[in-house]
């Protein structure tokens, strides 16, 4: 699948990652990280691909397993997969959708602590919530957030 990626060859990558993802919902037990990275594959192909629905249900999938993995939300992976989800719905603008996304990335990242991954995850969904707002016409907010992102990546990039 990663082959045909690189070649653009987006119909055959997907049909690779659906074949190697059967594969290993066979082999692998139900929380096995394997199974998660095989659903974010398939979602990054179907992006590709323009197919915004499947690719959030693949998307929710891997988050699901991620969930179940770490039991419950608190790691960054989740934040990872939260600012995922919202990347894809403000693809499709869904706007309110997408904000509530990067407020639970925030909310995950705010209880892991100040170290720099985190920090690094909430200026992106920070940075996203100023871009909905500025699209949504809401020009004050979206400069609070942009000035906001920009202070975190200061912070952690200096």
């Amino acid at each position: 699948g990663n082959v045909f990626c690189k070649e653009a060859d987006f119909e055959n990558a997907e049909e690779m990652y659906r074949k190697a993802l059967e594969i290993d919902l066979e082999a692998q037990p139900d929380n096995h990280l394997v199974l998660s990275n095989r659903y974010r594959d398939m979602a990054t192909v179907l992006t590709d691909q323009c197919k915004i629905d499947e690719a959030i249900k693949m998307c929710k999938q891997s988050l699901a397993r991620k969930l179940h993995i770490h039991g419950g939300e608190d790691h960054s992976d989740i934040a990872w997969e939260y600012i995922g989800v919202g990347v894809l719905l403000m693809k499709q603008n869904r706007l309110d959708d997408a904000l509530q996304m990067y407020d639970k990335v925030i909310e995950v990242c705010d209880r892991l602590g100040p170290g720099e991954e985190n920090r690094e995850i909430v200026a992106l969904a920070v940075v996203n919530q100023a871009i909905i707002r500025d699209k949504q016409g809401d020009l004050e907010a979206a400069t609070e957030l942009y000035e906001e992102s920009l202070s975190i990546q200061v912070e952690v990039f200096g």
